[in-house]
């Protein structure tokens, strides 16, 4: 067997993000530690945790710390996790836990459920010694002001955000507060392979900037989010409505059941996808049961981390948009 790991750091429009310098080092860094728990553990399960919670706790990404708040300035977080060998479990809408990937660990080896959402979610957290979620940092505070700042200046480009934005000019608690919605879809996630052939994945986000409050997006779900099985092990990033209308990791999955070529099936995919919600909508990376890595995505570009023969690589450009990497 061999081991594999990937990470992304969101895709989307990367060029109006600030801090792109320190989400670099933040994906290169968390490979990095997840690659050394990956060899020195050989637990698949261990190794995306660890990748999820450093891009958690780093405070550059939108997830854990660096999550972007709502419309009504509340950070709600979502997460989920799952491997080949049938742990599965969630998190969503937590609002006081650090690390909700942590969480999601909870609610798969230690309760009955999969899917725990709300403040009963947090309560589980502090019942289980987790570390609270502190205020949000400085560059999340600025990148939310600026966003207030600009209300209805501009007009949204795609369907989400038109959207979004009819519903707040319909409804007076909500109006003045959206102009233009950031389109920066920066889930974090982390796909690996152990040498016992375990698959394993994990997905944390903050959601969409100015999402209503309440929204849970496609992280927690499986399937869309996240999934995991005998062939492959996925992780998606993106605009969550049009992740969970696609399922593109459950389809994934069932692209290799059927046994097609890696590049077929990932080609497969984005075509549903895009002939179904359009372009500039997700990514995701993957791993195989054989080690290869693969990730695709139609946004402007994805901040992806990976290790090939014991080396780590940091990607965030506009091509290739699907690749595979077969000699890890």
């Amino acid at each position: 067997m061999v081991k594999s790991i990937a990470l992304h750091g969101g895709a989307g429009a990367w060029r109006v993000r600030p801090g792109v310098e320190k989400s670099i080092e933040t994906i290169r860094k968390c490979t990095e530690i997840a690659w050394r728990k990956l060899v020195e553990l050989n637990n698949s399960l261990e190794a995306v945790v660890e990748a999820v919670k450093c891009m958690e706790d780093s405070g550059y990404l939108n997830a854990g710390f660096g999550s972007v708040p709502n419309l009504l300035g509340e950070r709600e977080l979502d997460a989920g996790l799952m491997t080949s060998t049938g742990l599965i479990g969630a998190v969503a809408a937590v609002k006081a836990t650090r690390n909700p990937i942590l969480l999601a660990r909870i609610v798969a080896e230690k309760t009955p459920h999969i899917l725990l959402a709300g403040e009963n979610a947090d309560k589980l957290a502090l019942m289980n010694s987790l570390p609270p979620l502190p205020p949000m940092p400085e560059v999340v505070m600025e990148r939310y002001r600026e966003v207030l700042k600009k209300v209805f200046r501009d007009e949204p480009a795609d369907y989400f955000y038109k959207a979004l934005k009819t519903f707040v000019e319909s409804n007076g608690v909500f109006h003045g507060l959206i102009q233009k919605l950031i389109e920066v879809y920066d889930t974090v996630g982390a796909v690996a392979i152990d040498d016992r052939g375990v698959l394993a994945a994990a997905t944390s986000t903050g959601g969409v900037i100015l999402k209503l409050p309440g929204r849970v997006g496609d992280t927690p779900i499986p399937g869309a989010g996240f999934y995991a099985s005998s062939s492959v092990a996925c992780s998606a990033t993106g605009i969550g409505e049009f992740i969970i209308k696609t399922m593109p990791c459950l389809r994934l999955g069932m692209e290799y059941e059927s046994r097609r070529a890696p590049e077929d099936a990932l080609r497969s995919i984005f075509n549903y996808v895009e002939k179904n919600v359009g372009s500039n909508t997700m990514g995701l990376i993957a791993i195989d049961k054989d080690g290869k890595i693969l990730y695709g995505y139609n946004t402007e570009a994805m901040l992806i981390g990976y290790v090939v023969k014991g080396e780590v690589f940091v990607e965030l450009k506009p091509e290739p948009r699907i690749k595979i990497i077969h000699d890890v």
